[in-house]
């Protein structure tokens, strides 16, 4: 496989999203576990990107440092040249709240709200008024092929609206980045291709930049960059395409390695 030059990949980007020598470490009674182990990256505005790794491996970990939603043991991560770690918690949620969309795996919409409740709900926190909310909810709705289910709850439909409403949900504020947690984990493949297709269309087409934690192979199609962590640390890098034709170099579907 052709080894990843950063410095050629990088020429007339915008870095968006910057992640200094991170490290997390928890501990297990008295033994430390160091779920990220030194990790930096560079993700630059309008790329989709997959951080792959099998459970365990750090990539959910990264997810969260880079979404402000756990704190590093130490190292850096900069949002648009924002350091994270000097914002105080009301600097922090209204980043949180207007840079950064969240999915995860699980959907984690409130069961007793319509898609529509669901979707306008961030913003509600955000100060946007009713009318303009539900506005902005319908059309997001409808970009996402759910205009005609906007008054169902989430018990009346499948994993996979539950999960395009979730995106929905998470476009509510326009935020540059969407930060997806193994989006497609619990859906069965034909909706866990309809997931990937849509990501890629808010990627390519709405310009918003993704980045998705998954073990996913078959998002290799969609996306730009593939980073592999493994015990907390990047083990490669590589463009998509380069992935790709290493594996139909190799004619069994597998990766070199």
């Amino acid at each position: 496989m052709t080894e990843f030059n950063e410095a050629k990949y990088a020429e007339g980007r915008e870095v968006l999203v910057s992640v200094h020598d991170v490290r997390r470490t928890f501990w297990r009674g008295e033994e430390p576990v160091h779920a990220l182990d030194g990790v930096t990256l560079n993700i630059y505005r309008g790329e989709y990107i997959c951080v792959m790794g099998p459970s365990g491996s750090g990539k959910s970990t990264f997810f969260n440092a880079v979404g402000g939603l756990d704190t590093p043991t130490s190292g850096r991560v900069f949002i648009d040249g924002v350091d994270m770690a000097q914002l105080n918690a009301d600097e922090l949620a209204f980043l949180r709240c207007r840079k950064i969309g969240y999915v995860f795996q699980q959907f984690n919409l409130n069961t007793t709200m319509t898609a529509l409740d669901n979707v306008t709900l961030p913003m509600v926190f955000a100060g946007v008024s009713a009318d303009e909310s539900r506005a902005r909810g319908m059309a997001l709705l409808e970009r996402v092929g759910l205009g005609d289910r906007w008054n169902h709850r989430p018990k009346e439909m499948s994993g996979g609206q539950m999960q395009r409403v979730a995106i929905a949900r998470a476009l509510a504020n326009n935020p540059s980045i969407l930060l997806c947690d193994e989006p497609t984990g619990n859906l069965d493949l034909k909706s866990g291709k309809d997931i990937h297709l849509l990501l890629h269309d808010l990627n390519k087409k709405g310009g918003v930049t993704v980045i998705c934690a998954t073990h996913d192979p078959n998002m290799l199609s969609v996306s730009d960059r593939m980073v592999w962590i493994t015990d907390g640390r990047i083990a490669r890098i590589a463009e998509s395409k380069d992935v790709e034709i290493a594996q139909n170099s190799l004619g069994d579907g597998q990766e070199e390695d």
